[in-house]
């Protein structure tokens, strides 16, 4: 079972767009993990974990709170979602083949959610997966119900007991890609991860009424006058992975664009125990 869904947040107690769209059963499995500033803002029937304040204000604060949540979950399996998610359902006739409703893809039921939650809770106990994501809406339709040792962003289901060994190590060096170097130090300790083709995340952060509440996002693309993916800050953290894992990453310029390939199935290094009985046959 995924026992806690983390919900990091800062400025937003008046809209919790994830905690919202989830059923009730789960939401009373939620932990918001917030300033300790803001608690008296926050009015949710939910469990409350507080940032230590030597992490306020810091340029990582959003890695060291990220890693913080990872030190409490681990030995045990638990979500950290980004807090403006919905998450959506995709018909099912991509995958076998019978449609079960009338579009390509909807927002899920309660009771779809809570399947969804019981599926990843299984993958999970699969001995190489530590990492379940839901699926980007902007990838095609996959015939597949799942694809392993792919990138998982924004919403996460994670094994704590296969995290535990290493969390202590975990790179909080980055503002921003910090989620892309928490994949890399896990695949390349032998975590793998798992993208459900069926489940996709829909990120409503976009929608005006956030304008004001994506203090990271929104100071960079101030700060350059360019989309984040553009900027100097994100391009400096993706060479700040490349060098840590070169083998992963290349780094080029397309049309006056900088690009940034990823190689997965390079990154991840599958766990080997060696069988001595059969080595000795």
């Amino acid at each position: 079972m995924i026992e806690k869904i983390y919900i990091p947040t800062i400025k937003r107690a008046d809209i919790q767009i994830t905690y919202e769209n989830l059923p009730k059963q789960l939401q009373q499995r939620v932990v918001f993990v917030i300033d300790p500033k803001e608690r008296k803002d926050y009015k949710y029937d939910a469990d409350y974990l507080e940032i230590p304040e030597s992490f306020i204000g810091q340029w990582t604060q959003l890695a060291q709170t990220r890693k913080f949540i990872h030190q409490h979950g681990k030995n045990t399996k638990y979500a950290m979602f980004d807090d403006d998610l919905i998450i959506l359902k995709r018909n099912q006739k991509y995958i076998n083949g019978n449609s079960d409703m009338e579009k390509s893809k909807r927002k899920a039921t309660e009771k779809e959610i809570l399947q969804c939650f019981e599926k990843a809770s299984k993958w999970l106990d699969d001995e190489e997966i530590g990492i379940v994501g839901l699926c980007d809406p902007g990838y095609p339709p996959h015939p597949k119900e799942y694809t392993d040792t792919q990138g998982v962003f924004c919403s996460y289901f994670i094994d704590g007991r296969k995290l535990a060994p290493f969390v202590d190590e975990l790179d909080t060096s980055i503002r921003i890609g910090e989620d892309l170097l928490f994949l890399f130090d896990c695949m390349s300790r032998g975590m793998n991860t798992r993208i459900s083709n069926e489940y996709l995340y829909e990120n409503k952060s976009l929608r005006s009424i956030m304008k004001g509440k994506r203090p990271i996002w929104e100071e960079i693309e101030k700060k350059d006058n360019q989309i984040v993916y553009q900027t100097d800050d994100h391009i400096h953290a993706m060479k700040y992975i490349q060098k840590k894992y070169p083998h992963a990453m290349d780094i080029f310029i397309e049309d006056g664009k900088y690009k940034f390939r990823k190689y997965w199935k390079k990154i991840y290094n599958k766990k080997v125990e060696l069988n001595l009985e059969s080595f000795y046959d």
